[in-house]
């Protein structure tokens, strides 16, 4: 951060004029002081051999020899002996501009210096709060869970008619209690995980599972929503892909990256998941994508950013945490994998990632790739 008084001192040393300075420098008893400002003796050792080589020049172009008498004779000889003197003065002012410029740049790195340690010191502090959040959060997270499950439970139990029949009205108003503590628990579970990732305690643990069987299993977890939305659901997988990987970790990233597809998606749109990979391909490409809005230029940058929303403001039209796109990165990273991002405005979002994939018998890799494009009918 740079102060006025900064800015000031910068200005007087670049735009001061030269000869100025100077000038000013003359009325300084720093340009005449031979122990403080080695500038003006050195003005005064350098103009002394020119001042006696200009009167030896002198004399031996008039041809008179080197005599006392005759060197005091010519007055041009004592404007040569003034050489050293004026030398000084010039050379000592040099110095003295020199030696404020010195001061004002030592004052400029001091308060810089100064500025530094109190950013250093509001980041420490900053990182203790962030530090002391997080520690709060993974705690009311943690309390939060156990009655939301028992909750839960109870909720399921009276649907289920184990404490006696229901009426449609009341079967109703519990399955939309249900749901949304769904949606509450889900909220909680993601909070727990990106307080792992946060804490650098996430560890994948790697396992081989079959990773198509994996997006078929998630994709029931959103059919109301697709249902409701009238929404297609276009796939485009093979029969099989084993994949190493972890099978929570990356559960995970697929529920979140659906979740904002769904999310995202209008009314009668479309939502699609592709997984590409050739026979000798060691690695499998995974993309979820969407018809919605898509994402402006300016916003690429800050979408997996913790706590950030397309649409920040109280009133936004879709909810959630802002923590699924920075939960989708820490896992991914965990995995040496990345999450490409393609998207613009009007055009939908395509989110791609890959997992390595475990080595399989060459038939069974040219049966994986026997299947086309599967699409699910509107709901």
């Amino acid at each position: 951060m740079v102060t006025r008084r900064q800015s000031a001192l910068a200005a007087s040393l670049d735009r001061r004029p030269a000869l100025r300075s100077i000038l000013q420098a003359l009325r300084d008893p720093h340009t005449y002081d031979l122990r403080r400002n080695s500038f003006t003796l050195f003005g005064l050792i350098w103009g002394l051999p020119l001042s006696l080589f200009s009167i030896a020049i002198d004399l031996w172009v008039i041809g008179h020899p080197l005599r006392q008498e005759q060197f005091w004779r010519e007055p041009i000889h004592l404007v040569f002996l003034l050489h050293p003197i004026l030398f000084g003065i010039i050379f000592g002012a040099v110095g003295t501009v020199y030696s404020k410029q010195d001061r004002q740049i030592a004052e400029l790195l001091d308060e810089q210096r100064r500025h530094l340690e109190e950013l250093a010191s509001a980041n420490r502090e900053m990182k203790k709060i962030d530090e002391l959040k997080s520690q709060f959060m993974a705690n009311v997270t943690h309390e939060l869970k156990t009655p939301l499950v028992s909750i839960k439970g109870y909720n399921e139990a009276i649907l289920e008619g184990r404490f006696g029949p229901l009426t449609a009205q009341q079967r109703h108003g519990l399955a939309v209690a249900v749901r949304n503590v769904g949606r509450l628990e889900n909220m909680i579970l993601e909070l727990l995980e990106f307080d792992r990732i946060e804490s650098h305690s996430y560890l994948p643990r790697m396992t081989d599972f079959d990773l198509v069987a994996l997006i078929r299993l998630v994709l029931t977890n959103f059919q109301p929503q697709v249902d409701e939305k009238q929404l297609a659901i276009e796939l485009r997988l093979p029969p099989r892909l084993e994949v190493r990987a972890d099978y929570e970790g990356i559960r995970r990233v697929l529920l979140n990256l659906l979740s904002n597809a769904l999310k995202f998606s209008g009314k009668g749109g479309a939502i699609g998941v592709e997984v590409q990979a050739g026979p000798d391909s060691p690695q499998a490409d995974v993309t979820v994508w969407d018809r919605g809005p898509g994402i402006p230029e300016e916003a690429k940058r800050f979408l997996f950013t913790r706590f950030w929303q397309a649409d920040g403001s109280s009133r936004r039209r879709h909810g959630g945490t802002g923590l699924g796109l920075a939960i989708v990165k820490g896992i991914l990273d965990a995995h040496g994998s990345t999450a490409d991002l393609d998207s613009a405005p009007g055009s939908g979002t395509r989110i791609r990632f890959r997992l390595p994939r475990v080595p399989t018998p060459a038939s069974l890799q040219e049966s994986a790739y026997a299947s086309g494009t599967a699409a699910h009918p509107r709901g």
